[in-house]
């Protein structure tokens, strides 16, 4: 089953966080959804409908009719489609509209969309930088855009590790470094393959690993494939395809590697960090706001294989320096990006905007805890 990255990740954390401190959540999905999937049989209630997005009748009549019967007091939307939807949902109702933005890439037709994105009571975006991006688009009302970072488990206390280096079939003791995520042109594996050809006549036993797999109907992934045999690195390339719960086996890495052009957050290089893996990033988007450069990896110039090269020969050649910045990651999770940090903004924002505008722009400070009995939708997947 693939489909189930980064944003399907920490919706699904959020739900199950929401509903273990006593909120009635709701996950409503389209028919074919690894996010359903995951949550299906947990305390999360899970509803897959045939929702498209607001022109699609039959799938937004379901929505706006449940919405109404089941006294849902916040619709919590992560697609910019189900902002759409969500909007014209809950049209004449006392429902609460909160989005998340998960990514970086302007919105399409800004003048035909920004109706539908006034009627959110906030916005919250993943990082400084998605919030830069939505400024700039000027689509959503400054005031009501804030940032809540997505936290993640204390790695220790997770489920069981995973043998990633058995999986792969690499011998322990070899040099390894590692790709988590969907294989797409953004990702920027095309330079990471060039910055290996560099590295592999000083590390002729490293190994590269690419987790994760291509969007269905994409070629990506073999003109990858193509790619590393052009770049003679067919023996030191394994492509495992997707792998579920690839974050449990992150400690099997020495470092990983973040090469895309941009990431809106990047919630895998958290994941590394919990288990003590330095971090070789770009400058551009998020992953400044969670790697420091030199402090819990190194930050490079996206699309340059050569600094990218250099950064990971530093690494490979120096393991205390390694283990010293893994140290330094698993304290900067611990301290900065847990998911009760992530929770405890998400319910401040909802207890602000329950309690009325004035209250959700000042904080809400002093505010009581959402009633219990409180329905959470949260559309997505």
């Amino acid at each position: 089953m693939s489909g189930y990255y980064g944003g399907e990740v920490c919706l699904a954390a959020l739900a199950r966080g929401l509903s273990a401190r006593g909120h009635e959540v709701t996950v409503v999905t389209r028919p074919r959804s690894a996010l359903a999937d995951h949550l299906q049989g947990g305390p999360v209630r899970v509803r897959r409908w045939p929702l498209v997005g607001w022109w699609e009748p039959g799938g937004l009549a379901i929505l706006a009719s449940w919405l109404r019967r089941s006294g849902t007091e916040i619709l919590h939307t992560h697609l910019p489609r189900d902002h759409y939807l969500a909007a014209v949902a809950t049209l004449g109702t006392a429902v609460v509209n909160v989005g998340t933005r998960h990514q970086l890439l302007p919105f399409s037709r800004r003048a035909l969309k920004r109706p539908f994105l006034g009627r959110l009571d906030a916005m919250i975006a993943v990082s400084k930088a998605v919030a830069r991006s939505l400024e700039r688009q000027a689509i959503v009302d400054p005031r009501r855009v804030l940032v809540i970072p997505n936290g993640i488990e204390d790695a220790q206390g997770a489920a069981p590790p995973m043998d990633l280096r058995r999986l792969a079939g690499v011998p322990y003791g070899v040099p390894v470094i590692g790709v988590v995520g969907r294989l797409c042109p953004s990702k920027g594996l095309d330079v990471l393959l060039r910055a290996v050809a560099i590295l592999l006549p000083d590390h002729p036993d490293l190994r590269l690993l690419l987790v994760g797999d291509a969007p269905p109907g994409s070629s990506y992934g073999d003109e990858l494939v193509r790619l590393a045999g052009a770049e003679g690195l067919a023996g030191a390339v394994t492509f495992c395809g997707y792998v579920p719960g690839a974050d449990r086996g992150m400690a099997d890495l020495d470092i990983l590697v973040v090469s895309s052009a941009a990431e809106p957050f990047g919630l895998v290089s958290l994941e590394a960090m919990a288990h003590g893996v330095p971090v070789v990033a770009t400058t551009g988007g998020g992953s400044p706001e969670l790697v420091r450069h030199g402090r819990e990896g190194f930050l490079v110039t996206p699309g340059d294989p050569a600094a990218l090269a250099a950064s990971l020969d530093r690494l490979l050649q120096d393991p205390e320096l390694r283990t010293a910045m893994g140290r330094r990651g698993r304290y900067r999770v611990r301290s900065r990006f847990t998911l009760p940090d992530m929770l405890d903004a998400t319910e401040d924002l909802y207890r602000g905007l329950l309690a009325g505008p004035v209250a959700a722009r000042s904080g809400a400070e002093g505010a009581g805890p959402v009633a219990s009995g409180s329905v959470t939708a949260l559309p997505g997947g």
